[in-house]
Formats: structure tokens, C-alpha cells, sequence
């Protein structure tokens, strides 16, 4: 393989483990508007308004309080609600992956008092809580597939008016306990939230600090996070006035937001209803419930990476409806995107091996003007001319297909549609191959034997047998380079991804059959000269 490709490779390898932080979740500027709104600004007077919040001032924390938990099961997760704060406390889609966010919908002034708890039946459950100056019941119905209904009603109780400036905590991030180093897919966490002008993202969302804090006076569209698989998406319908972003720790993030105000008269009430989007992240049943939902799901923030991500992640299916496999689907979308970037992958081939042709004839002139350089450089100008060879042509066309690289990385990875589906030997397109299960522990692998990473190596190490015959070297220290390269590139690439989903590694395997097969036609076309 040439020296070029070979920096090509590392080049993919670094996009493939940074994309996340840099393509998916670009870091999150400062607004300059910001409004902070307190519980506090004004005070409890006979002619003047109040504030909502407890009326038990002594209730700070929950300690002091017996947290009753109340569960519902749907076909997508379950979901845990907590009597203290009324708040739906944990979302679990999987018992095998942690989904971390937690106090969802909590009013903020009343996070820690208790409240009363009934369930109305499988599907549904009323949470309230009541002082003599306010009462506040929350019901939650979940009797609709992956969407939940929520609606809050406030109501004055005391006898004077009362400001309703509630916040309402969107959710709360905890990360604390998960074992980050040990799962891939945890940068695949992400959080954004939509405001009346632009969508924030924040992917690789497992620590926090400072610079993740952000006030905003924008209305508040939605607000959510996902992870491998799953979204859980959080719309008030109602109007907001602004939010709030805030780290509290390395590992705690809280999003929340406020309505706009109203003054609540002796026993009128104000109610607030939400709908939340809690399951795959499927765009077609993302669309169905039409609110929005589906904008939680990208590949970038780049239109170009967008647009071809989206165009691959819907042609699939449509390879997948035809000869109903989606192994068969992965296959042929490799084949397609390689079809459509050959000629860039040949015209770069070509152009590396014409700048090895004349490698000998620039080591000639940089000996012969080496005290020159500007007669050097107008030399080596002439030659390029003369030969037609264009010194950044082996380079600019790998640029070009960085984008689809890009996209299918984040395609193959997050794909739901995948999850759960088998091809040949393989169970689980999203898992790793697992041809062979040890009851025992290797070194570097792990207790399963997964051959495709290993039969991508293996073409990998013919990719380089051929490339090395493709090759004129000029000194021995080229040799022993792309001897070097023959042998390490394909073991370490074979580690790399050993532990990486099937679905990848099987495009990775077809990439590279067509590589090499694009090499073998180089070596002939060099035989003939």
C-alpha cells in the first residue's frame, strides 16, 4: 500500500474515534441574551402577588421523606415515578444499557416535597401534592405507544393572587455510575434542545463542565437526549419564555425551562401539557406522531454529512424491502457508494503510482539543486507539467469521499433498524459476529471468536502484497516501511474493530475486497507498461 493510503487509513481512524465530539456534537457558544427569573423576586404582601413555591419552607431535601415508587411497563421500557418531587424519576429501555436521565418534569421550587400517588390503572397514574396556599396535580398517561401524555394543572389556593413563574426541570443527566471506558456506545450519548432559531447539540454527552452552561430567551420547542438506540423527547405545549443549561457536576447535567407568567387569581387554576416521545429512534414512527420528535435524529451538523447520511440511512430499507435481508442490504449499499466513488479511488491510485514513477527523476533534481530551492521547485513544476500529474491527486479524491465515510460510520453504528437482526451465522448485526462463544478468557479478544474482523485483516494483508508489487521503491528505507506496513497495519486494524458491530465490519470486508480487487487492476495495468 502506498505511503499516502497508508496516511489515508490513519486519517479514517482518527475521524472514526473523534466524529462524535466534532462532527456530531460541535460545542455549544455562549448566548449573549440570557434572563434569570427568581422565586424570590417578589414578596408575600397583602396587595401585592405571590410566588409559587412550598409553603413548608423547612423541606429542603428528601431525605427526611419515604420515597414511594410507582412503576409502568410498556412494550418500549419501563418507567419508574417517584412520590417525592412527582416527577418521573428513571427511564429504562433496556436492562442491559442505562439510559441516564432522571427527574424528568420536576417543578423546581417543589422538587423535594412529597406527594401523593395513585394508579389509575396499567397505563396511567396522578401525582399531588397540596398546601394551604397551593395544589398541584401531575398525571401521566402512557396508554399510547411510544408517546406519553402529561398534564400539570397549578392551582391557587390561598387568598391573595399568586405569580406562577414556575420552572419545570426537563430532565437531569447522571453518569455517575457508568463505567465509561468500558462501552463504546456511550459516545454516542446526546443531548439538544430546540429553541425558535437553531438546534443545540451536545454529543459524547458523559462529562460535563462550565462550558456546557447556557442561558437562552428563546421560546423552547423541545428538548431531548438519546443514546445507541433510543430518544426520549420532551415537548411543552405551551409557550415558554426561557432555559436554562447547567453543569452541576462532572457527571450531572440538568435542562430545564419556564413558561410565561401568569398571575394565578384566589382558586384559579393554570394547567400545562406535555408530550414526550420515549422509544426507538425510528424516524417513521418518530413522524407519525407528528410534533416534531423525528428532528432529534442526525447524523451532523454539516449538510453535506446530513444530507448523504440521510440519503444511505433511507436507501437501505429499500435494498432490505427487495431481497428482504439486511445483511444482503449492507452489501449493497458497500457496493453502490464504492461504484459511485471508483473513479476518484482509481484517479488516486493512478496519480500515486505515476508519482512513484518519477520518484527517481525528483530525487535526481533535489541532489542536483539542493543549495537552489526556487530552481528546485520550478523544475519539479516542469515535470509535473510535462508528465500531467497533479502532486495532491493521490490526497483530494480521499477528501472527497471523507463525507460518505463520515456517514456511514454514524449509519452502521446508531442504526436501529439493525438491532436485534440476523445474517448467516450472525445474530445480532448490531453486536459483533461471535462466531465461536469460549467459555474462557483470551488476551486482547475477549471470551468470542469474530472472524469477519479477521477475514478483513486477511484482505488487508493481500491489498498490501499487491500494492508492494505495485510499488517502485527507491530506497531501502521505503522497503523496509512498506514491509513494516504489510504486516502491521492489517493486525492492528484487525484489533481495532474486532469488537466493533457486524454491520460495520461486513462493509469494512466488502470495502476492502474492492480495494484490493481496484489494486490487482492497477498491478496489470503497470504489467502492461
Amino acid at each position: 500500500m502506498e505511503r499516502n493510503t497508508f496516511l489515508a487509513i490513519l486519517l479514517s481512524v482518527v475521524v472514526l474515534f473523534t466524529y462524535q465530539a466534532v462532527f456530531v456534537g460541535p460545542k455549544q457558544k455562549q448566548l449573549k441574551e440570557s434572563q434569570v427569573i427568581s422565586n424570590q423576586e417578589l414578596a408575600l404582601k397583602e396587595s401585592s402577588n405571590a410566588t409559587i413555591q412550598s409553603n413548608d419552607n423547612t423541606i429542603t431535601t428528601n431525605t427526611s421523606q419515604e420515597d414511594k415508587i410507582y412503576d409502568i411497563s410498556t412494550t418500549d421500557g419501563k418507567f419508574s415515578f417517584n412520590s417525592v418531587g412527582g416527577s418521573l424519576h428513571k427511564v429504562e429501555f433496556s436492562p442491559d444499557a442505562s439510559f441516564p436521565i432522571k427527574d424528568i418534569l420536576k417543578i423546581e421550587s417543589l422538587a423535594n416535597v412529597p406527594y401523593e400517588g395513585q394508579k389509575i390503572d396499567d397505563q396511567k397514574i396522578s401525582l399531588s401534592y397540596k398546601d394551604r396556599n397551593l395544589q398541584v396535580t401531575k398525571s401521566y398517561d402512557l396508554d399510547h405507544k411510544e408517546l406519553i401524555k402529561v398534564r400539570m394543572e397549578i392551582k391557587n389556593l390561598s387568598e391573595i393572587s399568586i405569580l406562577n413563574n414556575a420552572q419545570f426541570k426537563a430532565f437531569e443527566i447522571d453518569t455517575s455510575r457508568l463505567e465509561i471506558n468500558s462501552n463504546r456506545n456511550y459516545a454516542l450519548f446526546e443531548y439538544s434542545l430546540s429553541d425558535q432559531h437553531k438546534i443545540l447539540r451536545k454529543g459524547s454527552a458523559t462529562k460535563f463542565s462550565d462550558k456546557n452552561n447556557l442561558m437562552g430567551t428563546s421560546p423552547l420547542n423541545w428538548v431531548g437526549f438519546r443514546d445507541h438506540y433510543n430518544a426520549f423527547v420532551i415537548k411543552p405545549e405551551f409557550e415558554t419564555k426561557s432555559y436554562e443549561i447547567k453543569s452541576d457536576s462532572e457527571k450531572t447535567l440538568s435542562i430545564s425551562f419556564e413558561p410565561v407568567e401568569k398571575t394565578l387569581a384566589p382558586g384559579e387554576s393554570v394547567v400545562y401539557e406535555f408530550s414526550i416521545y420515549a422509544g426507538p429512534q425510528n424516524p417513521w414512527i418518530m413522524k407519525s406522531y407528528h410534533k416534531g420528535f423525528e428532528k432529534i435524529f442526525a447524523f451532523s451538523n454539516f449538510f453535506i454529512i446530513e444530507w448523504i447520511g440521510k440519503a444511505i440511512y433511507y436507501t437501505i430499507p429499500v435494498f432490505h424491502g427487495i431481497f428482504k435481508s439486511w445483511g444482503v442490504a449492507i452489501i449493497l449499499i458497500s457496493l453502490l457508494i464504492y461504484g459511485l466513488t471508483y473513479p476518484l479511488t482509481m484517479k488516486s491510485m493512478m496519480s500515486m503510482r505515476k508519482m512513484q514513477e518519477i520518484q527517481p527523476k525528483l530525487n535526481a533534481l533535489k541532489e542536483r539543486h539542493k543549495n537552489d530551492p526556487q530552481k528546485l521547485n520550478v523544475e519539479m513544476i516542469e515535470i509535473y507539467r510535462r508528465e500531467k500529474i497533479n502532486p495532491f491527486g493521490g490526497c483530494l479524491p480521499f477528501l472527497i469521499q471523507m463525507p460518505f465515510f463520515m456517514a456511514l460510520y454514524q449509519i452502521l453504528w446508531r442504526a436501529q433498524y439493525f438491532q436485534g437482526q440476523g445474517f448467516l451465522w450472525i445474530k445480532d448485526l448490531s453486536q459483533p459476529d461471535r462466531l465461536i462463544i469460549f467459555p474462557f478468557y483470551l488476551p486482547l479478544i475477549g471470551n468470542e471468536l469474530n472472524i469477519l474482523p479477521i477475514l478483513t485483516g486477511g484482505i488487508m494483508f493481500l491489498q498490501q502484497k499487491i500494492s508492494s508489487k505495485n510499488m517502485i521503491a527507491t530506497d531501502e528505507q521505503q522497503i523496509m516501511q512498506q514491509k513494516m506496513m504489510m504486516y502491521i497495519l492489517p493486525v492492528m486494524m484487525t484489533f481495532m474493530f474486532y469488537k466493533f458491530a457486524s454491520s460495520w465490519a461486513i462493509y469494512f470486508l466488502v470495502f476492502y475486497i474492492l480495494s484490493t480487487a481496484a489494486q490487482w487492476r492497477i498491478s496489470k495495468v503497470a504489467s502492461k507498461k
